[in-house]
């Protein structure tokens, strides 16, 4: 069955009825139980603006003042908001170590704390009469969120999960058990990144609005971004879901950005994060 757009669009409003349910069950299990602290951390990944989460940590905080996350997540916000930042604050964790790079770059990037509102951003800065590529499709849901501004879209996967160990992941994780998304628009190509890249990439294809990163392994974003660079100009926006907040994220898609621009003579803005669904989107300057 093909997956029309006419679909997308009704998932998309079952998707928001589905997230504003999943807010209002978190506001419900509050009430019950006020200190019942992994619905507020949930609860502050839904919401739209620094004071609002700001709100919701503090809560979390007052509840538990050994709350590592919460406490580093405020240092982070506040220092948004421009006050000084204590960076004695467990300087090891992946949390810190991230954020320490944000504060490193030219300019403070939107920061958002909901992965649809990330996308919805992104997307009203791209092209969008330009199509989209994906690296890493998985189970489909970005790319039906983004075939819907595009209409046109890249996707590339081994559909049989991670290609190799990823840390605690063992090769094989995010599986779809080898089915390919028939959907609208879609157009994908299955296997190993070194196995079809540099063949599709042989042949022109249209320059990209929108290259969402979503292959986790360092190896892999590598072989993406060379292999892509044909279709990316100045205009074109990088997604990395997984560039920072991981405990080994200097070494996966970070390191694999950092390189290829490193190789290329390229620099990057970065123009949005969201710290707690990992993802940083940039744009690239040849």
């Amino acid at each position: 069955m093909i997956i029309t757009h006419k679909m997308i669009e009704e998932r998309f409003a079952g998707r928001i009825s589905g997230l504003k349910n999943f807010k209002e069950s978190l506001q419900k299990t509050i009430e019950t139980n006020p200190n019942h602290i992994e619905s507020y951390w949930n609860l502050h990944t839904l919401v739209s603006s620094i004071d609002e989460a700001l709100v919701i940590l503090k809560k979390i905080y007052e509840i538990d003042s050994n709350n590592k996350l919460a406490k580093i997540m405020i240092v982070a916000l506040e220092g948004y908001k421009g006050k000084n930042i204590d960076w004695s604050i467990d300087t090891d964790h992946p949390y810190t170590r991230s954020i320490k790079w944000v504060f490193t770059l030219p300019k403070l990037p939107n920061i958002f704390f909901d992965r649809w509102s990330f996308f919805d951003a992104v997307i009203k800065l791209a092209d969008s009469t330009k199509p989209f590529y994906e690296f890493g499709v998985w189970n489909g849901s970005s790319f039906l969120y983004l075939i819907n501004t595009f209409k046109k879209g890249f996707g590339f996967d081994t559909f049989s999960g991670l290609p190799e160990d990823w840390y605690n992941e063992p090769k094989g994780s995010y599986s779809s058990n080898g089915v390919i998304p028939n959907i609208e628009g879609g157009e994908f190509i299955e296997g190993k990144f070194e196995d079809t890249l540099s063949d599709f990439f042989s042949k022109e294809r249209p320059m990209a609005s929108l290259i969402n990163f979503d292959a986790d392994l360092y190896s892999s974003t590598l072989c993406a971004l060379n292999n892509s660079d044909k279709v990316i100009d100045e205009n074109t926006i990088l997604i990395l879901n997984n560039l920072i907040m991981n405990d080994n994220w200097e070494e996966d898609e970070f390191k694999a950005l950092n390189e290829f621009c490193n190789n290329l003579g390229y620099s990057y803005e970065v123009i949005a994060i969201s710290l707690i669904n990992r993802m940083v989107a940039v744009k690239l300057k040849k």
